[in-house]
Formats: structure tokens, sequence, C-alpha cells
């Protein structure tokens, strides 16, 4: 099971392949919102990633789309674990 890595502190979580990131950071109890309660129609979510996730969906690139950096966040709600990966919300 891959693990994700909570920057800038650096905790760690084993979560199975396919869980949303969302789930993952809820599941950490790291603050995170998600005002559509994770239904990807808003960015409140919004974490920077790096590491083995899956391919942004076409609604989450419309989404990105409206930040003022898309290429270095993704859409926690929409966004699944694949492989081992760290993330960092601009608010933790």
């Amino acid at each position: 099971m891959p693990w994700v890595t909570f920057l800038p502190d650096g905790a760690r979580l084993e979560v199975p392949v396919g869980c949303t990131l969302l789930a993952a950071a809820l599941r950490a109890g790291r603050p995170i919102g998600y005002a559509c309660r994770g239904r990807g129609v808003c960015v409140a979510c919004r974490l920077r990633v790096e590491g083995e996730v899956s391919p942004p969906t076409p609604g989450e690139t419309r989404l990105l789309a409206t930040l003022p950096a898309p290429a270095a966040y993704r859409i926690a709600c929409l966004c699944r674990i694949a492989g081992d990966c760290r993330v960092r919300a601009d608010y933790w």
C-alpha cells in the first residue's frame, strides 16, 4: 500500500491504491476545505502534490484552469493515489 507524506511536518499515512487525496487528508486529521462535500465542483480541497497519482480528469482540468498556478495543484477529491506521494496545502 502507498504512503502519503504530509508536508511540511512529514507525517505519513498508509492508504490503499485508489484512495482520494481528500480521504487521505481527512483520515490523517488534516484540516482541508471541501465546500462541495467532495463532489468535484469547487477548488477548496486543492493540494500541491508530488508523486504517483492519477492523471487529471477533464473536470479536474477545468477546475485547475481557474487557479493562478494550475500545474502546481490537484483537486484532492478528484485525485486518486496510485503510489507513494507527498502533499502540501497552502494553509498547513
